[in-house]
């Protein structure tokens, strides 16, 4: 997808503005670059955009969170200027939850139990970030029937998490990628998720849409801005100078 057909899509769809965040996940299996991109490279190439006139093209990066790799996240995120940041987790135990072999020998308990204990290990270890990056994305793979995260199946790991966003003033990604036919199913969001983040005391929920396709921008955010709304929540917020910016939700 490229950048200038994105920035005229987000014109057509009367978004607003766009976040352009690239994955950078080091240590892969495969040591896949493909999930890596030069941050020098894709900034100077906003900035080049033409016909941005009207909208707001932002300047992102998606780290993957991995406990061994914590320490070399710096190196990228400190030597460019980011509007966002989004932390995200996607691959546990040196295996991403797409593929199969991840849930050989685990139940649904202990396969979605032991990625929620890897993101609040990584979040609460690397601290240099805007957003918690699609919390449910093992719900969009997961070989069970029931394939969605519910609170009442893993309130201890969720608090912890939630309670940490909350009080170091972090965001939620509701990541619209996720509620869409993968599989043979539809996960679902489960609202009593961001309802115990905005009594914990959760301020910010940010929209995604992981958008690896033009007609996938944007996708379902109207939807799920009224149900972010009828959780307790006002705004969309995105970030700029990794600064809050809150979206009053219409």
């Amino acid at each position: 997808m490229k950048m200038a057909d994105a920035v005229q899509k987000v014109k057509i769809e009367g978004l607003g503005g766009i976040v352009f965040t690239d994955h950078m996940d080091i240590d892969t299996p495969t040591q896949d670059r493909t999930f890596m991109f030069e941050p020098e490279e894709q900034q100077a190439a906003i900035d080049n955009l033409e016909n941005r006139e009207g909208i707001e093209v932002l300047k992102g990066i998606e780290i993957g969170m991995q406990p061994q790799v914590l320490d070399q996240l710096d190196r990228y995120i400190g030597k460019s200027s980011f509007d966002q940041v989004i932390a995200s987790v996607h691959f546990v135990d040196g295996v991403d939850p797409y593929h199969q072999p991840y849930y050989d020998g685990k139940d649904f308990i202990q396969a979605y139990g032991r990625y929620l204990d890897i993101i609040y290990q990584c979040i609460t270890s690397y601290r240099d970030f805007d957003i918690l990056g699609h919390y449910d994305y093992i719900a969009r793979y997961a070989p069970y029937t029931e394939r969605s995260i519910y609170y009442r199946d893993f309130p201890i790991q969720l608090d912890r998490i939630l309670k940490f966003l909350a009080s170091e003033g972090k965001a939620l990604e509701i990541n619209t990628n996720t509620y869409r036919e993968k599989c043979g199913g539809v996960p679902q969001l489960d609202t009593d998720v961001l309802r115990r983040f905005r009594e914990l005391g959760g301020e910010y929920v940010s929209l995604g849409s992981d958008a690896h396709d033009l007609n996938r921008i944007g996708e379902q955010f109207a939807l799920y801005s009224l149900v972010i709304k009828s959780c307790g929540f006002d705004t969309i917020t995105h970030f700029k100078g990794r600064k809050a910016n809150r979206v009053k939700i219409g």
